[in-house]
């Protein structure tokens, strides 16, 4: 056998990794309860391609920042935009509340800063209104460091963004008088 085909299959072992990388794995943001607290709210959340699917995204942002890839064995339990709705429902009081939030997610992705480093990102833009009436809108980032370099401690680090969005979410909806 050549080198170079000794090489080559090297290099392909090297990519199909082990056996329990190879098995399909559903994720979700964890059974904890968000810490954040809202007043009783109807919550609506979507997301615009690519992010209504249940796909894990990633960014290479040191090769191409704007090309997105997933991850083909690691899934979301549900559209992240679904996943965002149930952590608000979770920590929102009882009751029909006065107030909809409405919640659209722009960016739900492991950013990979190098190869060996990445951090969670989530980007969306939220609104509330009493009736027809808009109150408030305005957007929120999260980002969490210390992803990991694969989808499960991507994952990990995607909830732990998302509970400093909720916190940050709570907080403004907090300040706004028309929905205590």
């Amino acid at each position: 056998m050549s080198w170079a085909r000794l090489l080559a299959l090297a290099l392909l072992a090297g990519c199909a990794g082990n056996a329990a990388d190879s098995a399909q794995r559903t994720f979700d943001l964890g059974m904890a309860a968000p810490a954040a607290s809202f007043p009783a709210l109807r919550v609506s959340a979507r997301a615009f391609p690519p992010f209504d699917s249940v796909q894990m995204y990633y960014r290479l942002s040191w090769r191409n920042p704007s090309e997105l890839a997933d991850y083909s064995l690691s899934h979301w339990s549900a559209p992240p935009a679904e996943l965002l709705r149930k952590q608000v429902q979770r920590a929102a009081g009882e009751g029909i509340g006065k107030c909809t939030l409405e919640v659209e997610v722009q960016e739900f992705t492991q950013v990979f800063t190098s190869k060996e480093s990445s951090e969670a990102r989530i980007e969306a833009r939220v609104s509330l209104s009493n009736g027809p009436a808009r109150i408030a809108s305005r957007g929120l980032a999260a980002s969490e460091p210390d992803a990991g370099t694969e989808a499960a401690s991507g994952a990990a680090a995607m909830a732990r963004a998302t509970e400093r969005l909720m916190q940050e979410l709570a907080g403004w909806v907090s300040k706004q008088a028309a929905c205590a």
